[in-house]
């Protein structure tokens, strides 16, 4: 599989990587309207042959959090990847208050103390990649800053980074902390193009998530599915209608687009997003290791320019 630098002068990861993610951190219309803050366990047995399986597929580069299954995420991950050479990034700051409650706390001592949860948990002495995850506004973002420099001073991470942040804060933080990844949504869906504009002018690595849709690009959904308890801060504004109803038209207008080349909707929407400027590395969310095999071949597949510019104009005409 092609290499990119993660960030400049940074180590070389796969242009796929692998995330591993469960209620409450998983955009939930996947798992079920039953589990928006549900801590569910991820199942074991399919999640490491899915994980082995990206191993021998060329896949080095790994993600997940603090909070997804309760901290199981990353004691699989961390099973799975025990002994192997691969970049492992986790992220923290979501948090279960007392009540039970998924809250944001980017404070420094929660980052300090999930940090050392994350370690233990993943089974290393320093994780590779670490970052702020989501926006806390009842935290300074000096507080925050702090607690990352930290983090990274004391070598308990390598690597500092931020996912889902909106761009005005994310702009202040890179300027009080060693920032070198971003993690962004990314998609044919949602460009996000001002966001990888700004990594790029401060050479800042774009780890592109959410590369499907959240599944709406892979066709997990009719279009006729209603989410009356949506959270547009977690699942996003593609799950609140009419854009739902019209992405989940684009899905289907894009399949008929990929079959007639030979391939798969989810493959060419993969590869589009690899090909936008500044991306780094495009993260995958397989259910298990079908779908993890069904997706890879978009790490090789080289886009015609045609193609590249055709799928953004379909999108156009189904919105």
């Amino acid at each position: 599989m092609r290499t990119n630098s993660l960030f400049p002068d940074g180590p070389d990861v796969s242009v796929l990587g692998v995330r591993v993610a469960a209620p409450p951190m998983a955009p939930w219309p996947l798992y079920g309207a039953q589990c928006l803050y549900e801590v569910r366990r991820l199942n074991e047995a399919p999640t490491l042959e899915m994980l082995q399986a990206a191993l021998e597929g060329g896949v080095n580069f790994f993600d997940t959090d603090w909070a997804s299954g309760n901290g199981h995420a990353e004691e699989v991950l961390g099973k799975a990847l025990r002994g192997q050479s691969a970049v492992i990034s986790t992220k923290g700051g979501p948090r279960f208050d007392f009540s039970g409650r998924l809250i944001h706390d980017n404070s420094r001592a929660n980052l300090m103390n999930q940090c050392e949860d994350s370690r233990q948990r993943l089974g290393v002495n320093s994780i590779d990649l670490y970052s702020v995850y989501g926006h806390d506004e009842a935290t300074e973002l000096k507080q925050t800053a702090r607690g990352l420099a930290d983090l990274a001073h004391n070598g308990r991470v390598a690597v500092l980074g931020v996912a889902d942040l909106p761009l005005e804060p994310l702009r202040a933080l890179v300027d009080l902390a060693p920032i070198k990844v971003v993690q962004a949504e990314c998609s044919l869906l949602v460009p996000n193009a001002e966001m990888r504009a700004h990594c790029r002018e401060r050479g800042l690595g774009f780890v592109a998530t959410g590369v499907l849709g959240h599944g709406i690009l892979a066709g997990q959904f009719t279009g006729k599915e209603q989410f009356p308890e949506i959270d547009p801060t977690r699942a996003g504004p593609l799950f609140n209608p009419p854009l739902f109803e019209r992405a989940v038209a684009f899905a289907r207008k894009l399949a008929e687009f990929a079959h007639d080349r030979g391939t798969t909707r989810e493959v060419l929407a993969i590869a589009w997003v690899l090909r936008q400027t500044g991306v780094t590395c495009a993260l995958l969310e397989p259910r298990d290791a079908r779908e993890l095999h069904a997706w890879l071949h978009a790490g090789e597949l080289e886009l015609s320019e045609a193609d590249a510019v055709a799928m953004p104009d379909l999108l156009k005409s189904s919105m």
